[in-house]
């Protein structure tokens, strides 16, 4: 119905962008999308809001540019205004004009824009909206297409079998290629294999090479605006009847066929592959041992990966080595009388008691259970996972080498 809408690859969305219908749809990069309002005001719509200019004179059409800008192009019969803006700034900083045209291509890379006319190929270089050469045709053009480069371009000519090519560098014609009918149309695909003509007889389809600027084959198919098409592959998609036929371009050897293919619309879209982050990455942490099925061996690694790769936010201590002032209180009965000194050896401090005592079932040190010593650090209750007492630090840290874990030894009793 005429609303601009997008489709993320990505997070596998469509949304409309705008609220009512716009005429004269352009974008450059899918971003920023531009079109006519009821009012022939220019909008800008993006993401991040919209943007509406007012120009003096309303365009006939509009032309993003890569580098941000847009070119608003008129004409009053006799002359094709260029106007080149700035978005959001809303002044016109550049304008140019060429004679009447009926033809208008700009190049993929952004750099020039050609018009075609009565007077032949008229080109305008974007950057500062200066005029190039014009190149006079044989006779008049009906349609042109420019390799992704920029560096040729292909013109078909009414009432000619033949296309000419123009070399932008010498701004002259280079070689005209014979064709077995007048061309009507040319498509250009995206790599710069091959030129799909459009005959005007039939529903005749010549490829043209543009390595060796020859036609290399004649295939049928349906002139449609998204088929005949060439993949990156090389392959070409053809619109046959009911069908969409996939077929090698040097052989025409038929690779696929994609029965009632002709009701569906078919493009070629430059993905870079990126998609939303697995599920499975923002899910909280589950240990294993939660599931009694799950074998020891198995709980006693989730664990301490835990404690090894981290947590949530917050769910450890900041402390590793706890100061001396931090030792809990030796206990006489458990650390062999009064003035005996006594050992822990401890595996973690947790901020959670319910991880804390998760973590505790799945360690055993030389077959025995550690536990869980609630205490507090700065007002903020801390666990540790601690086994223990010990009569001396090396006992304790030779303990701890034995379990292979991350630990350390704090003076004091459990």
């Amino acid at each position: 119905r005429g609303v601009p809408g997008r489709l993320d690859l990505r997070i596998r969305s469509a949304e409309p962008a705008a609220g009512a219908p716009l005429a004269g749809l352009a974008s450059a990069d899918g971003w920023a999308i531009y079109g006519l309002t009821a009012k022939r005001e220019v909008s800008r719509l993006t993401p991040s809001g919209t943007w509406t200019f007012r120009p003096d004179r309303a365009p006939a059409a509009l032309l993003p540019i890569a580098d941000g800008s847009l070119v608003l192009i008129s004409d009053d019969g006799r002359r094709t205004q260029l106007r080149r803006l700035h978005p959001p700034e809303p002044r016109v900083t550049d304008s140019a004009s060429v004679p009447h045209s009926e033809l208008m291509m700009p190049t993929d890379i952004g750099d020039r824009i050609y018009f075609l006319g009565d007077s032949g190929l008229a080109g305008v270089r974007i950057r500062d909206l200066a005029r190039t050469k014009t190149i006079k045709l044989p006779s008049r053009a009906s349609d042109a297409v420019a390799t992704p480069s920029g560096d040729r371009i292909f013109v078909s000519l009414r009432g000619r079998k033949a296309i000419v090519v123009i070399d932008r560098f010498t701004e002259q014609i280079d070689r005209t290629i014979d064709l077995g009918s007048e061309a009507i149309a040319l498509r250009m695909d995206p790599d710069g294999q091959y030129v799909l003509v459009r005959e005007a007889v039939g529903d005749s389809v010549s490829i043209v090479s543009i390595a060796t600027s020859r036609a290399v084959a004649r295939v049928r198919s349906a002139w449609r605006t998204d088929l005949p098409l060439v993949g990156p592959d090389g392959h070409l998609a053809l619109a046959q009847d009911r069908d969409v036929v996939i077929l090698d371009t040097e052989t025409r050897r038929e690779l696929a066929r994609y029965a009632g293919g002709v009701a569906d619309l078919w493009a070629l879209i430059r993905w870079n592959g990126f998609r939303p982050r697995a599920a499975v990455l923002d899910e909280p942490v589950r240990f294993a041992s939660d599931t009694e099925a799950t074998p020891a061996r198995a709980r006693t690694d989730s664990a301490l990966a835990s404690v090894i790769a981290g947590l949530s936010p917050g769910a450890l201590a900041t402390v590793t080595h706890p100061p001396e002032s931090s030792a809990l209180p030796a206990d006489p009965r458990k650390s062999g009388g009064p003035g005996k000194r006594a050992f822990t050896l401890s595996f973690a401090a947790m901020l959670s008691e319910d991880r804390a005592n998760t973590l505790a079932a799945a360690i055993k040190v030389d077959g025995k259970p550690v536990r869980v010593v609630p205490s507090t650090r700065e007002g903020t209750p801390v666990f540790r996972v601690v086994f223990g007492p010990f009569d001396s630090r090396e006992e304790a840290e030779r303990t701890g080498r034995r379990t292979g874990l991350p630990f350390w030894v704090y003076e004091g009793a459990p």
